[in-house]
């Protein structure tokens, strides 16, 4: 009995690089879905919604091994969804 029990293969646990790969995959997921949301609804903007979408994509952009500080992160991140949120209104207006 004991001998069938070793003879069962344990699961091996993802590696670093599989680990690190599967997190940045995550954050690309979660950043991919805020920018999804609407940011333009009913004539004004969800502020809500585009920093979450921010967080996201700088969160994403530092686990790609970014070395830009987090502060610009989140700025350059923002000006881009605030780009897409005034793009979205103009187009809801018309």
């Amino acid at each position: 009995m004991r001998d069938l029990r070793r003879d069962r293969v344990v699961p091996a646990a993802p590696g670093f690089l599989a680990a690190r790969s599967m997190e940045i995959a995550r954050l690309d997921r979660v950043a991919r879905e805020a920018a999804a949301v609407p940011f333009a609804v009913a004539g004004s903007y969800d502020r809500s919604a585009i920093m979450k979408a921010a967080i996201a994509s700088a969160r994403a952009q530092k686990a790609k091994g970014s070395k830009t500080p987090w502060s610009q992160l989140v700025g350059f991140a923002l000006k881009n969804i605030w780009r897409t949120a005034k793009a979205q209104r103009a187009f809801a207006a018309h």
